[in-house]
């Protein structure tokens, strides 16, 4: 699908290039949702768009995340999004900016998730008058989300934390849980910091120059450091948590263990004792005592009392 923003305010989406009545369009952004070859052999013909950054993105070289020439400069980001499930994952982005206009590149999952969760920043976009202003606001979007998704974890994070230091037994799903935002974490950190980067190489462009944006990357890379500041403060947090979790479990086994030997020492004399005269010797004498029985079981009884009452007060119970 193919997604048109004209100069004149218009808005137009066909499903692929040979719906396009107006082979000249004069427009500020033209976004391709679930590209095909097809729609990008017809980009790289009509606009002489260099695609290269698409076809080694997940390089690690610089050159494959970012691309700068006298006809365009162009680069590759990982939106991290909820999908269907609530689950996060990451998809690539990819934007050109040339002097025809800007070309963005993405799948339908970033799409459907901004426009249930971003509908009216997209209205705001149709309003802007130029490529520059409209630049501007996309670059400022994408430190907000990430300002945004940022805290949408750290409220997740800080309400397991409050129901760990609350409660006393944990279960499995605790840990889980733990584990699934320790990995969301994960994920927003290393696409920030690959924004991160993005952003300073166009800032040394010379399209950066062109644009005339500085102030505003600048600002945006500020308020990115603060969303890694974050990220990084949810990283301890999970830790101390995880640290916590673990030490009352350590608690609660050693509880468990001290139960389980105490219970064995109070089984355990009863039984020396009736295993003692359960031998049957013929030399002894309790075994003729006309109150052997009723002492045997006695003796038994404080045999499995008095160790009780002695871990009682030693505060193993």
């Amino acid at each position: 699908m193919i997604e048109i923003l004209l100069k004149n305010k218009e808005f137009i989406k066909v499903n692929r290039p040979s719906e396009i009545l107006d082979q000249n369009l004069d427009f500020h952004v033209m976004q391709f949702i679930d590209y095909t070859d097809e729609e990008i052999n017809w980009v790289e013909e009509k606009f002489g768009v260099d695609f290269s950054v698409m076809k080694h993105y997940e390089d690690i070289e610089i050159s494959s995340h970012f691309l700068s020439n006298d006809n365009e400069v162009s680069f590759h980001i990982s939106i991290p999004y909820y999908d269907e499930d609530k689950k996060l994952i990451e998809s690539p982005v990819f934007f050109i900016i040339s002097s025809k206009g800007l070309f963005f590149f993405s799948n339908s999952g970033v799409d459907l998730f901004f426009n249930k969760t971003y509908s009216y920043k997209f209205l705001q976009l149709q309003q802007l008058i130029d490529t520059k202003t409209i630049l501007k606001f996309q670059i400022e979007f994408i430190s907000d989300y990430f300002a945004d998704i940022t805290e949408s974890e750290t409220k997740k994070v800080k309400a397991l934390a409050s129901t760990i230091l609350l409660e006393k037994k944990f279960s499995a799903e605790v840990m889980d849980l733990i584990t699934r935002y320790n990995f969301n974490n994960l994920l927003l950190k290393e696409c920030l910091l690959e924004t991160t980067r993005v952003f300073n190489l166009y800032k040394k462009s010379s399209w950066q120059q062109k644009n005339d944006i500085k102030e505003t990357i600048e600002s945006e890379l500020n308020d990115l450091s603060v969303v890694s500041d974050y990220i990084q403060f949810n990283f301890d947090r999970l830790d101390d948590l995880k640290e916590n979790v673990s030490n009352k479990i350590d608690l609660e086994q050693n509880h468990i263990f001290k139960t389980l030997t105490v219970v064995t020492v109070c089984i355990s004399l009863p039984t020396f004792i009736a295993g003692l005269y359960g031998m049957n010797f013929e030399n002894m004498p309790e075994l003729r005592a006309h109150f052997g029985y009723p002492l045997a079981v006695i003796a038994m009884v404080f045999a499995a009392v008095l160790p009780y009452i002695y871990f009682k007060r030693k505060k193993w119970l």
